[in-house]
């Protein structure tokens, strides 16, 4: 019961990150609320870091390396997202990119891994999904669609990189973390500042405490077991997403859409109980 309580938290914490993250980027733009989103996320992670575990030593520095890549291709990865979000809806744009579980099993298929019925039907599910959320026809109801997609794929190499990498968690995000940060800068400064208007600050921040929030969460559920449990209820963010969506942003997406929405969250519950 506590792992489920845990990853659900995880999910409703990621969801309402975005949420936040949206409002913010339609007012101040993507770059901005991402240089907003790290720092929060630094200021928390990297003295705790610091303090629990220290410096990499030795062999560590390997993983090191890989937790910095991650780093760089997750600022992309968030400007993506957050570029889907200025311009769609929540809940179509969360539930595109939670697709990301999907392309790390079809990478990990190609890289040899035998294919099992039910992965396949996974992945099958995750496909007909995005095919459906993502059918625009005469409406515009599907704005933001392919950054969310990209978002995806850039949150799976990130996630590869953490796969591969040989240091503890709290490490990998305080490295990555500050990589992806002093990416941002630079590139936030170049495109007008990081200014955000004072009413927009709580929301900012609340996004990046959130998004700690979530992966702190996220860690303590698998920790808890089992990973099937964990799985499935840590990959929901994409159904709080609709929810909120449609609650509290009034999104209705086409019956289409909606279909379309269901089975991309089912295909990637599916993947997550049977990776």
């Amino acid at each position: 019961m506590l792992t489920v309580l845990t990853g659900l938290l995880t999910s409703l914490s990621y969801a309402t990150s975005d949420l936040m993250s949206q409002r913010v980027t339609r007012a101040t733009g993507a770059v901005t609320q991402i240089v907003w989103v790290l720092a929060t996320g630094v200021i928390i992670i990297v003295p705790a870091a610091l303090l629990v575990r220290g410096l990499p030593e030795g062999d560590e520095w390997r993983g090191a390396g890989l937790a910095a890549l991650a780093g760089a291709i997750y600022f992309f990865a968030l400007f993506c997202l957050l570029r889907g979000l200025h311009v769609g809806d929540l809940g179509l744009i969360s539930a595109l990119t939670s697709l990301q579980g999907a392309y790390v099993a079809a990478a990990v298929v190609a890289l040899g891994e035998p294919i099992t019925p039910l992965l396949g039907v996974a992945l099958g599910l995750c496909a007909f999904g995005a095919v459906l959320t993502s059918f625009e026809g005469r409406a515009r109801s599907t704005r933001g669609a392919p950054w969310a997609l990209a978002a995806g794929l850039l949150f799976a190499a990130v996630m590869l990189c953490y796969a591969y990498g040989d240091i503890d968690w709290l490490s990998q995000t305080a490295i990555s973390r500050t990589v992806s940060l002093l990416v941002a800068l630079p590139a936030a400064l170049l495109n007008g500042g990081v200014a955000v208007p004072r009413v927009l600050r709580p929301w900012a921040v609340g996004a990046g405490v959130l998004e700690v929030s979530g992966l702190t969460l996220l860690t303590i559920t698998f920790a808890l077991g089992p990973a099937a449990v964990a799985g499935v209820t840590t990959t929901q963010f994409g159904t709080f997403a609709v929810i909120l969506g449609f609650v509290l942003l009034h999104e209705r997406p086409k019956p289409n859409q909606w279909v379309g929405i269901v089975a991309t969250v089912a295909g990637v519950s599916l993947l997550a109980a049977v990776a």
